[in-house]
Formats: structure tokens, sequence, C-alpha cells
């Protein structure tokens, strides 16, 4: 599932792409995955691009919105012509490099000839028109006002598995099964350490582990994982995969202490860890 890095580097992408363009015609495919009447968004200019945990926002100078979410398996490719829509590289799991493909759900085309392709194997995704952003209520990661002291009051709120904290997107927007498992490798704390268990040491050293590892995966624009689910508008991949510290490393040797990795699952999810350096404390 694409996390804040993934649908940041997105936003970075299309907002000096598609901000100032105007819409002039929506093709869905899947109704389900369009919430909303596509005509009141007809004629109208894009004036702002904007995100918040993994909700992508497009904003119009009428205050109307088309907020994108791409769940498990979505994706937003860009192409300046739609009569022309070819990639360089081929789309994970169309198999083509012509667009729309076989998991395009819906296509925006913009008064210019250029066109939006939102495709989605898995058909979790959507997008909404809504008169405002739909979006967490709570703290993006990113966000000037998410504190240590934002983030000390949501861990000793609970006392759930930390993990299962981190992915919560009501206590803080953002984070996916990628970075938490990073993360919390990062502070040395094992997955299922109760939230309100961690030491006041032991939370500063996550909270600037979080920061450190989302600002990695937006330099690295992303991760493309295993499924190679996750391309960028122009179809090509992100690097941090290249940089994971324990996520995907099931069996592989433990960055610090050559310890294989384990996997675990909890919560509905994978966790990955090393089980020397993120020893289990009660």
């Amino acid at each position: 599932m694409p996390e804040l890095p993934e649908v940041e580097s997105i936003r970075l992408f299309l907002k000096p792409k598609i901000v100032g363009k105007t819409i002039e015609e929506i093709i869905i495919f899947e109704k389900k995955q369009f919430i909303g009447d596509p005509k009141k968004i007809i004629n109208k200019k894009i004036v702002d691009l904007q995100r918040k945990g993994k909700v992508m926002s497009f904003k119009f100078s009428d205050q109307l919105y088309l907020n994108s979410h791409l769940k498990l398996t979505g994706q937003l490719l860009f192409s300046k012509q739609f009569d022309r829509s070819l990639f360089k590289n081929k789309i994970p799991f169309t198999h083509v490099y012509k667009m729309p493909g076989k998991t395009t759900r819906i296509t925006i085309k913009f008064n210019d000839g250029a066109a939006l392709f939102f495709n989605d194997l898995r058909k979790f995704g959507w997008l909404k028109i809504s008169q405002k952003p739909e979006v967490p209520n709570s703290l993006d990661i990113l966000d000037k006002n998410f504190s240590f002291e934002y983030f000390k009051k949501a861990l000793l709120s609970s006392k759930r598995p930390i993990k299962v904290l981190l992915l919560d997107q009501n206590k803080m927007a953002g984070i996916g099964n990628i970075y938490a498992n990073d993360s919390l490798f990062m502070a040395k704390i094992h997955p299922l350490r109760k939230s309100n268990s961690l030491k006041e040491k032991e939370m500063k050293t996550l909270y600037q582990a979080i920061i450190k590892i989302i600002n990695e995966g937006i330099k690295n624009k992303g991760s493309s994982g295993a499924d190679g689910a996750f391309i960028l508008p122009d179809g090509s991949r992100g690097g941090q995969q290249n940089f994971f510290k324990v996520y995907q490393r099931e069996n592989e040797l433990c960055l610090r202490c050559q310890t294989p990795i384990k996997r675990i699952k909890h919560g509905g999810r994978s966790s990955f860890f090393c089980p020397n350096c993120q020893k289990y404390k009660r």
C-alpha cells in the first residue's frame, strides 16, 4: 500500500504538471471507485494539489476537491497526450506500455490533451468529490505540529502493540507497514511491545526514527516493494526498497548484528524484526 512517502512523491511529481489544467472529461470504468457526480468538476481548473497522510486532494477554484486514496494497488499515471499515452516501462499488472490498460478504472482528460489514469488491480482505491479534503483527523507525520509531545501522548494513551498503533491513521497520518517496520528496527523496539510500556528515551528514539525514515522515503521517491505495485506517474519505480532495514528481508541478515530477520503476523499484517536488536520487553 502506498504510504506517506509514496503519495508525497506522486504529489511532487504531478503538481507542476497538472496545477492550472482544466478537466474536460472523466471516463469511469468502475463506478464504485468514483464517489460523487463527475459533472461537478467538468470544466473546472485545478488550483492546488494537497496531501495529508495517504490521501491526496486535487483542489479546484470553487473550493471543490477530488480526493484520491490508492489503498493497496492504486496507481496514478500521467501522460501529456491522451492519444499517445506511451510509457518507457511496462506498467505493473497491465503488462503493457500504453494506457488505458486492463486495470485502468478511471481516466481524467484535460482540455490540453493530457490525461491522468487511475489504475487499481484490487479495486479498493477510490476518487471522491467533496467540499473539503477527505483526510484523517489526526496530524500528518510531516505537519509542523507533529511534535514529540503529540507523539508521546498517543503512545501513552494505548496498550496496543506499538506496531499496531503506528498504523492507526486516527493517531498519526501517513505511516504504513513499510515505514513502521523500519522505524521500529532503527529504534531497537520489538513490534509487539505495548505502546504505553515504552520509556521516554525509547519514545524519543522512535519519534526521531519515524521522521528520519519518512524523509528518507521521500528522498528516494517511495518504495517499489516485492509486488512492484507502486510506481511514479511516469511509470518509473521508487528507490527506497534498496534501503529497507527489515521490511521484506525475512531470513536475511540484520544490518547491525548479522542475526537472521524474523517475520511474524499480528493485527492482520506481517511484522519484520531482528530478534537480537529488538528484544521483547514487557
